[in-house]
This record gives C-alpha cells, structure tokens and sequence, in this order.
C-alpha cells in the first residue's frame, strides 16, 4: 500500500457513490436500481479515508518537528505502528476480495446510464444537490460543532463535482462565478480545519495513554485547541455567508 495511490482510490472510490446516487435520483421513479449498489465498497472506502486522515496527521506532525527542532519519536512511533496495521488491513482487504461486487456495480450502472439524455441528468443532478444543500441548514445563532464542519467539508466537495459534472454535459453552472469563489473559499478553509482536527484527536490519544507526557506534547496539545477553535469560527463564519446565498 503507498498513501498516494491510496488516496488516489479513495478520490475514486467516492466518486462511484455519488454516482451510483445520481442514477438512483435519475431513475427514481422506475426501479432500475432497486438497492444501494455501492454498499459493498464502504468498508474499503472507511478505510482509505482512515489512509488519508492518517496522511493528513503524519503532514502535521513533520511540519510540528521543522518548526520547533524537536523530535516527537514515541508519537512518530505510535502512528508507524498504527500505519502498518492499517496498511495490512486496507491491502487484505482489497486483494482478498472478489471481483463479483465490482461485476454487479458495472452491471448496473451500465444498464440505469444507457439512452440517458442530458435533461435527464441535469434533473438527477440538481435532484441530488438538493439533498447535499438540505444538509446545510444551519443554526444562525450557535457554533456548528466538529461533527456539523465535517458533513460541510464532505458536502461541498461533493457539490464541486456535481458542478463540473453538470459543466461537462453542456449546462450552465447552478451558482454563479462569485458564489464558486466562496465554495472553494470555504473548502480551503475546512481543509485546513480537519488537518487541524484530525491532528488534535489523535495526540489527544496518544497522550491519554501517556503515563507522564512530556510538556512539549501537552503545549502542542494547547497550541492545536487554540488553533482548531480559530479555524472553525473562521470557517463557521464564511459558511453561514456562504449558505445565506445558496439556500434561498
């Protein structure tokens, strides 16, 4: 297993969800696809996610050593061993498996995406944008939390593609070329909020599993906290902006 091809996949992996949804919304109402096709690749997909967060993790922790001249060997240590247990389990998993689910998934598809004309498209994409901006209601009083920021990040990559999506078969884009500029904006700015997330989760772990952690770990524990917490009222900020255009 190598981190770029494995993320690679995953870019690639999730495109087939989304769109196995689209045909699900093109055909809703004749059952062609009468199940969610692409059950049997979200556990592969969980945990090339899991390969990309660790990346992400691995990223901060270089950038940490670069900045301060100190060396994190017992985390460094702790996320190799969680690596290589990852890394075995994802490449188990893969050649493990047969090709009959990726047979019945090119099935399928290939039967709901025959004669489909491009109107039929542009009404199954606009019927799962739908869905994606349903999400993003948001409470314009109070923060959004963790859990809220992250079903945004997904969602709007999620829309970036059904844009493009819609662009390549001849239609006009949904949003404007200002309103693009916030979406990429905001996505930028989540990246960089989940690097930030996903960092101080895990050395969060690792330090309650520390019987006396040193205080370089427990001063970058609080540097991350105060770190996160910016991040996510910028991104808080630029998404309740952002949404005021986009849900009207």
């Amino acid at each position: 297993m190598k981190s770029k091809k494995s993320i690679e996949l995953l870019g690639k992996v999730s495109f087939l969800e989304l769109f196995s949804e689209l045909m699900i919304s093109v055909h809703m109402d004749e059952q062609i696809i009468k199940e969610d096709i692409f059950s049997p690749f979200r556990p592969l997909q969980k945990n090339l996610r899991k390969i990309y967060h660790h990346k992400l993790v691995e990223a901060s922790l270089q950038e940490k050593i670069k900045e301060t001249g100190k060396h994190y060997n017992r985390f460094s240590k702790q996320l190799d061993e969680y690596k290589k247990d990852l890394y075995n389990k994802t490449y188990d998993m893969i050649v493990g498996s047969t090709l009959e689910h990726w047979d019945e998934f090119h099935d399928v598809a290939l039967e709901a995406s025959r004669g489909l004309k491009p109107l039929m498209l542009n009404s199954g994409i606009n019927q799962v944008m739908r869905q994606e901006l349903e999400q993003f209601h948001l409470d314009q009083t109070g923060t959004l939390g963790t859990q809220k920021l992250k079903e945004i990040y997904q969602g709007i990559r999620r829309i970036i593609i059904l844009e493009n999506i819609l662009i390549q078969i001849g239609f006009n884009s949904i949003f404007p070329s200002e309103t693009h500029d916030e979406i990429n904006e905001l996505k930028d700015s989540l990246k960089v909020w989940y690097k930030a997330h996903l960092t101080l989760q895990s050395l969060t772990y690792f330090i309650s599993h520390e019987p006396r952690p040193s205080a370089k770990y427990v001063n970058w524990l609080k540097d991350l906290t105060k770190v996160k917490k910016s991040l996510s009222l910028k991104a808080e900020g630029q998404a309740k902006s952002l949404f005021d255009k986009l849900l009207v």
